[in-house]
């Protein structure tokens, strides 16, 4: 399972073998518990992106 997961995040298949193409060839990934999830958005902030939520924060 680990070795399809890195062939996907790798584009290393001829077309991608999933319905969505999120991961397909995005060179790695990031694993955060529910538990950080949920933090991280508490603080404001995207916990896939790292971007600020506040619809306003940079101006």
């Amino acid at each position: 399972m680990a070795e399809f997961v890195l062939r996907v995040l790798r584009s290393d298949f001829d077309e991608c073998p999933l319905s969505v193409t999120t991961l397909w060839g995005r060179g790695t990934a990031r694993f955060l518990n529910f538990r950080d999830e949920e933090r991280i958005l508490d603080e404001g902030v995207d916990p896939w992106t790292g971007e600020s939520m506040a619809p306003f924060a940079d101006l």
